[in-house]
């Protein structure tokens, strides 16, 4: 009786979280949420007996850190994209300038 109580507890949770992730509005949010299901994902790794529910917990895991890590890699090429932009921009200028001098 109480593995179909602990079923139930993780259908409702793993519920709950697909509502959160669904309506996340931005980065953030998703992240956090993201966050907070992989910690759910890990403790119920270790209390997880079967080997099915194991795999199923592993392939879940593994997406949710590689979102992690695009969201990451995101504000990093985002940065340096800004900094490229900014140099190529004062190159530009000091170009033109450059040849308004000489002429």
């Amino acid at each position: 009786m109480t593995d179909v109580i602990d079923y139930t507890i993780v259908r409702k949770t793993y519920e709950s979280y697909l509502k959160e992730i669904t309506y996340c509005k931005n980065d953030k949010e998703l992240r956090l949420v993201i966050k907070r299901f992989l910690d759910f994902l890990k403790d119920m790794y270790l209390e997880a007996v079967g080997e099915k529910l194991r795999t199923y917990i592993q392939r879940h895991i593994k997406i949710a850190r590689n979102i992690l890590t695009l969201m990451k890699l995101k504000y990093l090429i985002f940065f340096i994209y800004n900094f490229l932009l900014e140099r190529l921009v004062k190159e530009l200028i000091n170009a033109i300038k450059y040849f308004i001098s000489v002429i």
